[in-house]
């Protein structure tokens, strides 16, 4: 059976005493209430800093779990580095495109708000926090995604302007060669809405040094291309 898996505050790990505390609230409740885990069983907590702690609870009480601190692994940083800068769409899409390329090891995202995009929005809804740090915990990671504030095409070039764009875009005319990637670049991947880039977005990219490149002969869904994009620059 896997080892549970969280991502904590880093107040609740007292590494020097080799002991480690959860206090009552989500976490505490998935623990006893979910998984009924038990004194004596194992947990992973991973402090957001690259590395997961081995942990053994002690004693569990209403206030809190409590334990010892067993062991600690510290994993280098995923490369290549992925900022995924994706269209805001549908929620259930979205959300799915924040699940998926987090398991695949995307570094960050950016939603964009394009011409295209149906409902704009200036924040980070809660729920797209939970969704990345679920899938991290699942995939093993030991580092959450950033998700940035929602910006522009403008200000999302900006953002990335140190870093290798590809624009996926399935008007190019015919199936197009992904750049070759090495392990320690910066990749900025740029997936539109529902109905794509704008003709004039494009332009906007293309202007701005981006490869702009089409996946394969079909047409494929904002949340699959997004998926399969980032699939192809982390496993090339």
């Amino acid at each position: 059976m896997r080892t549970a898996r969280f991502f904590v505050p880093e107040e609740w790990l007292a590494l020097s005493a080799e002991a480690f505390s959860i206090p009552a609230g989500s976490i505490h409740r998935q623990i006893v209430g979910v998984l009924r885990m038990k004194v004596g069983e194992h947990i992973s907590l991973c402090p957001n800093d690259g590395s997961e702690i081995d942990c053994v609870i002690t004693e569990i009480t209403r206030a809190a779990i409590l334990g010892s601190i067993v062991g600690k692994k510290t994993e280098k940083p995923l490369r290549p580095d992925v900022v995924v800068c994706a269209a805001v769409t549908k929620r259930d899409t979205f959300e799915w495109t924040l699940q998926k390329c987090t398991e695949i090891g995307a570094s960050a995202f950016i939603p964009l708000m394009t011409d295209r995009v149906i409902k704009k929005t200036k924040d980070i809804p809660p729920r797209w926090l939970d969704i990345v740090r679920e899938a991290s915990e699942q995939s093993g990671r030991t580092m959450l995604p950033i998700i940035h504030a929602p910006m522009s095409l403008k200000e999302a070039m900006e953002k990335t302007k140190k870093f290798d764009r590809i624009v996926l875009h399935e008007s190019v005319g015919k199936s197009s060669t992904m750049p070759t990637v090495r392990p320690m670049d910066h990749m900025a991947l740029f997936v539109g809405p529902e109905g794509g880039f704008t003709d004039e977005e494009i332009l906007s990219l293309a202007e701005g040094k981006s490869t702009v490149v089409q996946l394969g002969d079909l047409v494929m869904r904002a949340e699959t291309a997004a998926t399969v994009a980032t699939a192809m620059i982390r496993l090339s």
